[in-house]
């Protein structure tokens, strides 16, 4: 038995997998692409699901995880709109060029691509944690100019995460609100959550129109697998509010990044 081109196995195994994901990603402000991506990849048969057509795939779990945690943390008031939304306008930007980057390049260049970007953001949380750098206790009632310029041009740069790669772009965005804005951490990763809740379904209509047709979006994969995320990142991200300390976060962030950078490297070497 097979769906949309995929054995009800290997549906069971991605569907099983993704749940995992995002009931622990809903509490880190990440949409959990890093990990949604390099799961397709591994369990869907490469001769119909080229990276593209992943992508997609991943923005419609992104969203639901996104937007599931930055429904949990504003119950907790732990979201700061008018930061989320000014960073979400400008990271429209970038959506568009990302998805320009990922229609028309050929596929081992944005799985290359994906799997440096995860390197790079894993090294540099084990090096924060590393040094146990110490994290903000309060958020800041204003900000300065350098600080709207550098997040503004900062949030361009994960929209075209977001449109590339199919993940959240709390890669990028946690980081920047945390250190530029500082925010502290649940606050940041509140924020986050409702940028990539912007963000994703943006980029998932960018590739719907996209005039090329170079991607083919599995819709009824999604109509399976989306609600399954639904559920799942509102459940952790409730749990995770209450039992989930910031330091373990980042660890259990940190370990999945490095696990999805080797599967798509593997993918890459196969």
């Amino acid at each position: 038995m097979v769906f949309d081109g995929v054995g009800i196995v290997a549906l069971v195994i991605a569907a099983i997998l993704i749940a995992i994901v995002a009931f622990f990603y809903s509490n880190l402000g990440l949409g959990g692409g890093q990990l949604y991506v390099p799961i397709m990849v591994l369990v869907f048969p490469a001769s119909i699901f080229a990276m593209k057509d992943i992508v997609p795939l991943s923005l419609c779990f992104a969203f639901a995880t996104m937007a599931m945690s930055a429904y949990s943390h504003n119950r907790k008031n732990l979201v700061h709109f008018r930061v989320g939304l000014v960073l979400a306008l400008f990271g429209l930007i970038g959506v568009g060029a990302g998805v320009v980057f990922t229609s028309v390049l050929p596929d081992w260049v944005v799985k290359a691509s994906f799997a440096a970007m995860l390197v790079i953001v894993a090294t540099k949380m084990i090096y924060d944690i590393y040094r146990k750098r110490k994290d903000y206790v309060s958020c800041p009632t204003s900000f300065s100019l350098r600080c709207w310029l550098t997040g503004t041009g900062v949030s361009i740069v994960t929209g075209f995460l977001i449109g590339s790669f199919g993940i959240g772009g709390g890669v990028v965005s946690v980081p920047l609100i945390i250190y530029v804005y500082r925010f502290e951490p649940r606050m940041a990763i509140g924020t986050s959550a409702l940028l990539g809740a912007v963000l994703t379904p943006a980029a998932l209509v960018a590739y719907a129109l996209d005039p090329a047709g170079g991607v083919n979006i599995h819709w009824p994969l999604a109509l399976v697998l989306t609600p399954i995320v639904f559920v799942m990142a509102l459940i952790g991200s409730t749990w995770g509010l209450q039992k989930l300390k910031t330091n373990l976060v980042k660890t259990i962030f940190t370990f999945g990044v490095y696990l999805a950078a080797s599967g798509m490297i593997i993918s890459l070497l196969i």
